[in-house]
């Protein structure tokens, strides 16, 4: 029990003795200035309004490209990008490419 009062006593007389130690008074905080922003607006990016796929879609890695997969029917976020008829969308495995023919870009 004298060994665990004696340890005791001296972790906590090590830790005042440390806190005391690392104060430093000369120290000048650091005054922010407010006037301006930190983070400034440079470009506002607008997303193309997504597309409602109606059936089951197949999606490719490039336009005419190699077929990756297939979409249920379903909403799909567009990137932006159109090749022709072919439209690239975000999908589990990265971007992707969807042929819907006719497409032109929608805003709100």
């Amino acid at each position: 029990m004298k060994r665990f009062a004696i340890i005791t006593a001296s972790v906590i007389m090590s830790a005042a003795f440390a806190t005391a130690v690392s104060a430093n008074d000369d120290v000048t905080p650091i005054e922010l200035n407010l006037d301006e922003p930190i983070v400034k607006a440079v470009d506002a990016i607008i997303a193309p309004n997504p597309i409602d796929l109606l059936e089951k879609t197949f999606f490719y890695d490039n336009p005419n490209g190699n077929q990756w997969g297939a979409i249920s029917p379903q909403e799909v976020q567009l990137s932006g990008r159109v090749i022709d008829d072919w439209v690239e969308i975000y999908t589990w495995l990265g971007t992707a490419w969807i042929y819907y023919p006719n497409y032109v870009f929608t805003y709100n």
